[in-house]
């Protein structure tokens, strides 16, 4: 039997690399895109060019493809505006028009992208059970406001239901803003690596990893919020480091570890109990051959400019 999924943000950094997964576990894979990317994603899955915040449009997709799953992965772009843009707001509400007209024709399990923004952070170890959901940021609210309400309306409706909540994330094809794609290219250009709040402690995930998580979170039946990270606590300051070790450029790292005033949420680490006894799920890399593997990524994408 055929299990046709319906997979929004599929040309984002975790969305494209879901698919090869999901191929792997035999899911016909339908992309809801904004523009043609039949090209850039592959000719095994089948796009669709709807926008998300068309609900006609979404409603008639949904009806077409009467599709058993739904992995919605879609949201605000641009990680440094996402946590305050008033869209986050539409996004809510967008989504909340494609659970319902999935369910209309015939769904059956939905995963959602979460976020650890959705934790206090403040209590550090954010556990799905234990850490309350009192997010800082409007992002993290609108993505716990959408997990609550899509919770009891899947109950409602009888339909299995989880939310991935995404912890931090590495890896190719990231934005250039973002800490690692800095360093790297920073060190790629001979430049001096500036890093602020060194001390702070995080939990990195490769992508790929972060892909393959809430595939196998999809093709389970467990419901719920389910932590995807690696469980390991790394300071920023040592993913410097690495990166600067393994660049085999040091002395370009500059850490800054004075203290923080207000102590803002000196550790984040996800408790990864869930993921690793109900999933039976286990990551591929670990922190070093992740870092490895962007770096590289990097050098190529450098040397294609280069030689353009």
């Amino acid at each position: 039997m055929t299990k046709r999924v319906i997979l929004t943000g599929a040309t984002g950094f975790i969305g494209r690399q879901t698919i090869p997964f999901l191929l792997r576990r035999g899911f016909e894979v339908h992309a809801l895109i904004v523009k043609n990317t039949t090209r850039i994603l592959g000719s095994e899955i089948r796009c669709h060019q709807v926008d998300i915040f068309d609900y006609k449009a979404v409603s008639r997709i949904c009806k077409e493809l009467k599709a058993e799953y739904l992995l919605h992965l879609a949201w605000q772009g641009g990680a440094n505006e996402r946590m305050t843009s008033p869209e986050n707001l539409s996004w809510v509400e967008a989504s909340l028009n494609l659970v319902q007209a999935f369910s209309k024709n015939g769904g059956s399990r939905i995963v959602l992208a979460g976020s650890c923004a959705e934790y206090n952070w403040q209590y550090g170890y954010c556990s799905e059970n234990l850490t309350p959901t009192e997010p800082e940021s409007l992002y993290g609210e609108c993505k716990s406001s959408l997990h609550k309400l899509t919770y009891k309306f899947c109950q409602n409706q009888g339909i299995h239901y989880s939310n991935g909540r995404i912890f931090f994330v590495s890896g190719p094809s990231e934005a250039e803003n973002r800490l690692v794609p800095y360093i790297t290219k920073s060190l790629l250009m001979d430049q001096k690596a500036e890093i602020k709040h060194s001390n702070r402690i995080r939990d990195y995930l490769n992508v790929t990893d972060v892909a393959d998580a809430l595939v196998t979170l999809l093709h389970s039946s467990v419901e719920g919020p389910v932590n995807i990270g690696s469980g390991q606590p790394t300071s920023l300051g040592e993913l410097a480091n690495l990166i600067g070790k393994k660049m085999h450029k040091p002395e370009l790292i500059a850490l800054n570890t004075a203290e923080e005033s207000d102590n803002k949420a000196p550790i984040v680490l996800a408790d990864i109990t869930r993921l690793q006894n109900e999933l039976g799920w286990k990551p591929k890399y670990d922190l070093e051959n992740g870092i490895e593997a962007t770096i590289q990524w990097w050098k190529k994408q450098n040397q294609i400019m280069i030689n353009k």
